[in-house]
């Protein structure tokens, strides 16, 4: 056999085995990543819904500040007020 020859089998050996390698470590590590896709999911919905729910309790309690506000100035009471009534008819 002769040095070249040598040479190209051992050289395709090598890139045969680094591309098994190669192989295997992207599947293991895409097969990882699938399976926290899932819990990555979850994690975003519950820290959306956390975000939701702080942005609706803040609304909340400006909305109960304005209401105190304005029943300050105008108090709220459950009478009816009516215009005056037309005489004569």
């Amino acid at each position: 056999m002769s040095t070249a020859s040598k040479i190209t089998l051992g050289a395709s050996i090598a890139f045969a085995t680094g591309a098994f390698i190669f192989i295997n470590y992207s599947q293991q590590s895409e097969r990882a990543a699938l399976r926290q896709g899932p819990i990555k999911d979850a994690e975003r919905q519950q820290a959306k819904k956390t975000q939701k729910q702080q942005a609706n309790e803040l609304e909340h309690r400006e909305q109960e500040e304005m209401k105190r506000r304005f029943a300050a100035l105008q108090p709220l009471s459950s009478e009816i007020i009516r215009g005056e009534e037309e005489s004569g008819k």
